[in-house]
């Protein structure tokens, strides 16, 4: 199956008249075991991010920026690859879901409340309720099929901060759905965070604001990422077929599966 290039696989073109040296003299290398380093591990601030919470989802304004014009999308769920896949999509569409608000023409960032969602993402992800997690997304086209502009988060690439006691009661999570280990390491970080303010009050300076972001636990402390060979061949969306009533076939996260066992 052929797939379409990408500004990754055509690369840029190679002008060497302004290093003042012949093409065949640049040195050659390999870089496909070369490692990709996170954005994860450098700052993001900018980058275009989902928050997913236990009460609902919200995509910043880097996010939103992305699709232009987009006040209407469909999420979709890549159960296989855990993925979340951004589209826009018409008002009127099955599913449509307003992701932004709009004030005199422009569009910002707004939190989409579903508990019921948010719920079926934590299970599938095995996350814990104590925490909420950001996800870096990435423009992205599909392999095959309509060419339109996707933003792709892949959800196993997360940054974890802790909810606030009073963030979970807001969320309604209960203390027995983090749990006694999960809920003495947050209780010990908000302590530790208590007396870091308290001893800048005493010295007279400011405590740090920085929220602590934790990575997923199989991310290795020494390694920097993903080898380049495989970074560069994983991006790929699965073709979305069109069903008879104009509907795309990829999971909409309607969680039928569990319904019939249920």
């Amino acid at each position: 199956m052929e797939t379409q290039q990408t500004s990754e696989t055509k690369g840029p073109r190679i002008n060497t008249q302004m290093l003042g040296i012949p093409k065949d003299e640049i040195r050659r290398i390999d870089v496909s075991e070369a490692e990709v380093v996170r954005r994860q591990y450098l700052s993001h601030i900018r980058e275009p991010q989902v928050t997913i919470r236990p009460d609902g989802v919200q995509f910043n304004n880097a996010a939103i920026q992305i699709l232009e014009g987009a006040v209407y999308i469909y999420l979709m769920v890549d159960r296989k690859r855990k993925w979340l896949v951004i589209r826009e999509v018409e008002k009127d569409a099955r599913d449509a879901q307003r992701w932004c608000s709009v004030k005199d023409g422009a569009r910002k960032s707004r939190k989409i409340t579903g508990a019921d969602f948010s719920e079926r993402v934590y299970r599938m992800m095995g996350w814990n309720k104590g925490y909420y997690y950001k996800i870096c997304g990435t423009p992205a086209l599909p392999v095959e099929g309509e060419e339109r502009l996707y933003l792709l988060f892949e959800l196993e690439n997360y940054d974890r901060y802790i909810l606030t006691e009073k963030a979970r009661k807001s969320a309604g999570v209960l203390d027995e759905e983090v749990g006694d280990e999960e809920l003495e390491k947050i209780r010990a970080e908000a302590e530790a965070a208590r007396k870091a303010k308290e001893e800048a009050a005493a010295n007279g300076t400011k405590p740090r604001k920085r929220k602590k972001q934790q990575h997923p636990d199989d991310w290795e402390d020494d390694s920097f990422g993903e080898p380049y060979a495989q970074h560069k061949d994983r991006l790929q969306l699965p073709i979305l077929q069109k069903t008879d009533d104009g509907q795309l076939t990829m999971d909409l996260f309607d969680d039928t599966s569990e319904r019939k066992r249920e």
